[in-house]
């Protein structure tokens, strides 16, 4: 990232008087006495149980909730700031600890695996029954004349809204229009070529182009870009909470600290040279597939699509991929960052582990033939990216491109904001 001294269109946004006070500081002997009286209180003075499952459950639980609290307390800072560093520091623990969770998956069998889901939460543990989203796709049934639009109506439910919001945040974490709406185009097509292995994937023709695409994907993709418009032109005005004269202004003091430090626009600078082409369609790649996953790993392990779990993967990834995509942005932007992010680092296990277990697990799903239109397709489309990339790299006259002389002078973004400008 470019230092506040390169940056003149924000050396003026962001204006700070914070000093190191106690709620910025460090307190890991502070934070080294309340665990150890904690596990000496839940230990020793709670009463016992002779239930194995119960024990079992409160010991892995416990050591769960160690492993954050030791994690959080001692990994290193990242990109963002905000609301305080040690919020950032429990998602990349969390993320770790899922990665564990997932390794301890993968080892197990099918069917041991989902025992253990429904030894978690008793209400999985059963086959998912397949809905059919493609049998009637007319937008007016006559034959309901009480109620001819249920086809339409029977697809506003609150996946609409989660798909909406889901967007909005996407585009604000990839600070690009046009990502946000290649990505948003293609997994549709997605969608088109894997309903062969998952049938929850065949939807009607307007419930792809319409509902999702346009009303979903797009009104969302729009609101993140107006979003990022405020983002990246307000002024970031930091001053010490005590500094501020009233109770009005302390309020609004305090609820701005749930707000960026400051704020990076994105230039992801797709053309300017092969490597950083083929590197976004890297990211883009690994962004679609984490998205499949989710639909994956619900058929694989038995988990409507309801079920409170699937939530909770998806506000992780999205937070986890917040910060990997800011770590991977500036590990791509930057000749003096060498380093390549630690949430970014896991988040790249935790995709691998994922699809791993979606093989291993749904081997019979993954493996069925594909559509001889959809081999068709995905040729075509392999053999023009590749075709445009060695036109417009190779033969097309050499463009001037950006120098990285003096433009980065900082290292990766990061470790206690000592290095770099943090968000």
């Amino acid at each position: 990232m470019l230092p506040d001294s390169e940056q003149p269109d924000q050396v003026e946004q962001i204006r700070t008087d914070e000093t190191n006070s106690w709620f910025w500081r460090p307190h890991t002997v502070t934070a080294l006495v309340l665990f150890v009286v904690s596990l000496a209180y839940f230990a020793l003075f709670e009463t016992s149980s002779d239930d194995t499952v119960l024990n079992t459950k409160r010991g892995l639980l416990f050591a769960s909730v160690s492993f954050l609290y030791i994690a959080m307390t001692h990994t290193k800072n990242g990109p963002f700031t905000r609301p305080h560093p040690i919020v950032w520091r429990l998602v990349l623990s969390c993320s770790m600890l899922y990665q564990l969770f997932l390794i301890f998956i993968l080892f197990q069998s099918d069917k041991d695996s989902r025992k253990l889901l429904s030894y978690l939460y008793p209400d999985l543990g059963e086959p998912l029954e397949e809905i059919d989203y493609s049998s009637n796709c007319a937008i007016y049934d006559p034959d309901r004349p009480d109620d001819p639009y249920h086809n339409f109506w029977d697809k506003m439910d609150w996946f609409v809204i989660f798909h909406l919001t889901g967007w909005w945040a996407k585009a604000i974490v990839f600070r690009d229009y046009w990502m946000s709406f290649v990505l948003s185009i293609t997994f549709e097509i997605l969608e088109y070529s894997l309903e062969h292995q998952l049938p929850n994937f065949a939807e009607c023709w307007w419930d792809h182009w319409i509902l999702d695409a346009i009303v979903c994907n797009g009104l969302g993709i729009w609101l993140g870009i107006k979003t990022l418009d405020i983002l990246e032109s307000k002024t970031y005005d930091w001053r010490d909470l005590w500094s501020i004269p009233g109770n009005r202004g302390k309020i609004q003091r305090i609820l701005s600290q749930f707000t960026p430090h400051s704020w990076t626009k994105f230039d992801w600078g797709y053309t300017e040279d092969v490597k950083r082409w083929f590197m976004v369609i890297l990211v883009c790649t690994c962004i679609m597939i984490f998205d499949l996953n989710t639909f994956y790993l619900k058929a694989v392990l038995w988990i409507p699509p309801p079920h409170p779990i699937n939530f909770y993967r998806c506000v992780l990834i999205g937070f986890v991929g917040a910060v990997a995509l800011r770590e991977t942005y500036e590990y791509m932007s930057n000749p003096n960052c060498k380093r390549f992010g630690q949430q970014s680092w896991v988040a790249i296990s935790i995709l691998a582990t994922e699809c791993l277990i979606i093989w291993k697990f749904g081997y019979h799903i993954v493996t069925k033939p594909f559509p001889t239109h959809v081999i068709i397709f995905w040729t075509a489309f392999v053999v023009i990216i590749l075709g445009w990339s060695l036109w417009n790299f190779t033969f097309k006259l050499p463009r001037r491109k950006r120098t990285a002389s003096g433009r980065f002078v900082s290292e990766c973004a990061a470790d206690d904001g000592k290095a770099g400008k943090a968000e």
